[in-house]
């Protein structure tokens, strides 16, 4: 009988009995999969456990991008996630612990998902900077894919090991400061700010700056966070479109409002403020402000 057969069965007995007689526990069915694949899938955790710990890799790949791991995670099987956690000292200086999924994923990128904390708790001390600055297919590395999905506590775990995170960039050169903001992510949002190494007007591939992506979102809250950082207010971004004329088509009242109140606010500080003449150069092209606005700022000599 086949592991693969033996798998579907369940039999630790016999699984024993064909890995003693020198069967290779991680063998291909027709299919491209293993026996761990179909213990998965049979729902037969006990010789899921046992296999792994007598030789079967869970990290091994399929023919097809992929393994069990990310299987188990996708399906989301709790049982069978928690007996990778217990046996990870077996499998964890795998050979095979870089597989990646159809999307380019590695298992330390998917291990930063919520329903998946259990394997990254456990992974985190074999991490390195060569994996830390793998790219998946959206070019993402575990710290961007960590940001996305709103992980704080392994956001900022991940700074202070590797502090150049900070300037990675996907696919669409976006950073983490316009994956977060984008999302409205603002307690991360926050957290990059203070921290003070990223960069408020370095633009995506379409020539946003995470200022105009917050507004794009009418992310307020982080809109409010850059422009007393420091962001430029004065922007344009895709398609040639200024801030101003964004906010007012798709009329985000509160983003608007809190940009007008940032702008009057520098504006009657006068000459302390460095951007004054850049400002009236913008408010002159642009014309955001209503004349009533104009008068009540004190600005209608200068526009």
């Amino acid at each position: 009988m086949s592991l693969i057969d033996i798998a579907k069965s369940g039999s630790i007995e016999e699984w024993d009995a064909e890995i003693s007689a020198g069967a290779d526990p991680n063998e291909l069915d027709s299919y491209g999969t293993n026996a761990l694949s179909w213990m998965l899938k049979m729902e037969s955790a006990e010789l899921f456990r046992h296999a792994i710990q007598r030789g079967a890799d869970p990290s091994s790949p399929y023919r097809t991008p992929g393994n069990v791991i990310f299987d188990v995670i996708n399906q989301n099987k709790e049982s069978f996630l928690q007996i990778l956690v217990e046996t990870v000292s077996v499998w964890k200086n795998s050979n095979h612990l870089l597989t990646r999924d159809k999307n380019g994923n590695t298992i330390f990128h998917l291990a930063v998902l919520e329903s998946a904390e259990p394997l990254w708790e456990v992974l985190e001390n074999s991490l390195s900077e060569e994996i830390v600055f793998l790219r998946n297919e959206e070019g993402r590395s575990i710290f961007l894919e960590a940001t996305i999905e709103d992980r704080m506590e392994i956001t900022t775990n991940l700074l202070s090991k590797f502090p150049n995170c900070i300037q990675q960039m996907d696919h669409e050169g976006k950073t983490a400061l316009h994956l977060v903001v984008e999302r409205n992510l603002h307690e991360l949002c926050s957290y990059l700010l203070e921290e003070g190494n990223v960069s408020l007007e370095t633009k995506d591939n379409l020539g946003n700056t995470a200022l105009f992506l917050s507004a794009s979102a009418d992310a307020v809250e982080c809109m409010t966070d850059l422009l007393h950082a420091g962001a430029n207010p004065f922007v344009w971004g895709e398609n040639e479109e200024s801030i101003t004329r964004l906010l007012d088509r798709e009329k985000f009242g509160h983003s608007f409002k809190t940009w007008k109140d940032f702008v009057i606010q520098k504006a009657i500080l006068g000459a302390g403020y460095l951007r004054r003449e850049e400002m009236i150069e913008f408010l002159r092209k642009e014309k955001p402000f209503k004349p009533e606005e104009l008068t009540k700022a004190k600005l209608v000599d200068l526009i």
